[in-house]
C-alpha cells in the first residue's frame, strides 16, 4: 500500500466515522456504566481488552456483565450494529454461562433475582418454580434465542487454534486485499508472494468479540511453555486479530498469587495491576486497555474510598483503568456486585448517604433467607425491590 493510499482511506474512514455519528449510529457499544464513560467508552472494534483480579474476584462474572450489557443493547438496536461474541470458555460451561444469562435477563428485564445454582435445583429442597421455567421459555424465549445467535462457543484451546479460527470466520466474511511482496527462501533465492494490505468487514457494523477465560488455562503450544504460549496468544490478539482483521478480544487473566502474600497486604500493594498479572506480564504490553476488579473485602478491610464494606462485605467491587493507551489510566469506580444474577452497577458516591441507605435497604431484602418451594413469594415485593434499585441507580 502506498502512502497516498492509506492517508486517503484513513481520511476517508475519519469521514464516514463523523458521519455514522450524525447519522443517529455508534462508533463504540455504549457502556453499562455512564458516569464512567470517560474512562470507559464501551466495546470499540479493533481494541484488545485485558480483564483481571485475584481469584474469586468475579472477573468472569464482570466480563459477561458487559457482553449481556452489549447484547441488550444491539438486540434492541440490531439497526446500529450486529454482534458476534466467540467464547472460549477454559473454565466454564457453555450451559452455566447460558444460566448466567438467564439470571441476568430475569434480573434485567422482571427485577427477579434467582441464581444459577437455583436455576438448576442444586438445593434438594428447592426445585425452581414452574412460574421461573416459563419465563425463560416464553416471555424471554426471543432472548435467549438471540443469545444462541450472538454466542459462538468453542472447545479449542490453544493459541494457534483460536487464532485459525476467528481468522477462517473473518475471511469467510469480510475481503482480503493484498498486495505484492517479497521474500527469501532458505536457499537464499528471492521469491515473490501476496501478502494482507487491509481487510474490509462485510459488514462494517459487526462487532466481532473474542473472549478468552481464562488465559492461564489455555493448552500449551508444541515446544513452548505456558508463559510462551500466553505470549504467542497475546501476539495473535494484538498483531492479527486486532490490528489486521479489526475484532475486539478480551482476554480473562489472574492476578499473581504473590501479590495477595502478607507483604503486598502490609506495603498496601494489593489492588491488581500489570506487573501483578500472573504466568505472562505481556497482555499488559499488548492490550489497548487494562482493566482491574478489586474487592476490598477479600483483604478484610472495613473502609475503602469512602465506602463502609463491613455492610457490603462482597457485594463492592472497584473497577480501575490500569492501562489505557488511547487516553487517561488511573479512572476507578465503585460498583455494586450482584453475585447471583451477574450484574454490577454503579453505586451512589460515598458522599451521597441517603441514595447509599436505600443501597444498604436493598442488600437487607436480598441477604434475608429464601423460603424453600416459596421462591416466587419474591414476586410479591417485586415493585417494593424494583423501586429500591431504581432509586439507587438514578
Amino acid at each position: 500500500m502506498t502512502q497516498n493510499n492509506l492517508i486517503t482511506r484513513t481520511l476517508e474512514n475519519i469521514r464516514k466515522r463523523r458521519q455514522n455519528i450524525l447519522d443517529g449510529n455508534v462508533n463504540s457499544l455504549p457502556p453499562p456504566f455512564p458516569r464512567f464513560a470517560d474512562d470507559f467508552i464501551g466495546f470499540e472494534q479493533g481494541s484488545y481488552l485485558t480483564i483481571t483480579s485475584y481469584t474469586k474476584g468475579a472477573k468472569t462474572q464482570f466480563t459477561l456483565h458487559l457482553l449481556f450489557a452489549a447484547l441488550y443493547y444491539i438486540y434492541h438496536n440490531k439497526e446500529k450494529a450486529r454482534l458476534k461474541i466467540f467464547y472460549y470458555p477454559l473454565e466454564e460451561t457453555p450451559e452455566r454461562i447460558l444460566h448466567r444469562f438467564m439470571s441476568w435477563i430475569l434480573n434485567k428485564e422482571e427485577r427477579f433475582r434467582i441464581s444459577p445454582r437455583d436455576l438448576r435445583s442444586s438445593r434438594n429442597d428447592f426445585p425452581v418454580s414452574e412460574e421461573v421455567i416459563s419465563l425463560v421459555e416464553t416471555k424471554y424465549r426471543h432472548y435467549i434465542e438471540f443469545f444462541n445467535e450472538v454466542f459462538v462457543f468453542s472447545s479449542t484451546s490453544n493459541p494457534t487454534g483460536i487464532y485459525k479460527e476467528c481468522k477462517k470466520y473473518a475471511e469467510e466474511n469480510g475481503t482480503c486485499h493484498t498486495k505484492a511482496a517479497k521474500y527469501k527462501d532458505e536457499f537464499g533465492v528471492i521469491q515473490e508472494t501476496q501478502t494482507l494490505d487491509w481487510y474490509e468487514q462485510n459488514d462494517p457494523f459487526e462487532y466481532r468479540i473474542v473472549v478468552i477465560d481464562h488465559i492461564g488455562l489455555i493448552d500449551t503450544e508444541k515446544g513452548l511453555t505456558l508463559k510462551q504460549s500466553i505470549d504467542k496468544m497475546s501476539e495473535y490478539c494484538a498483531k492479527e486479530l486486532r490490528n489486521k482483521y479489526n475484532f475486539t478480544p478480551i482476554v480473562i487473566q489472574q492476578q499473581s498469587a504473590e501479590s495477595e502474600n502478607n507483604d503486598s497486604v502490609k506495603l498496601n500493594r494489593i489492588r491488581p495491576s500489570g506487573l501483578g498479572l500472573s504466568d505472562s506480564k505481556y497482555t499488559q504490553r499488548d492490550c489497548n486497555i487494562l482493566m482491574g476488579l478489586f474487592s476490598p473485602f477479600k483483604f478484610g478491610l472495613k473502609e475503602y474510598m469512602g465506602y463502609d464494606i463491613t455492610k457490603f462485605k462482597d457485594n463492592i467491587r472497584f473497577l480501575e483503568i490500569c492501562i489505557n493507551r488511547d487516553g487517561e489510566l488511573g479512572g476507578i469506580i465503585a460498583l455494586f456486585f450482584d453475585g447471583a444474577t451477574c450484574t454490577f452497577t454503579e453505586l451512589p458516591r460515598p458522599e451521597d448517604k441517603t441514595s447509599l441507605e436505600r443501597v444498604y435497604k436493598y442488600l437487607d431484602d436480598i441477604r434475608k433467607p429464601v423460603i424453600p418451594n416459596k421462591v416466587m413469594i419474591l414476586y410479591s415485593i417485586k415493585e417494593k425491590i424494583n423501586n429500591l434499585i431504581s432509586k439507587f441507580k438514578n
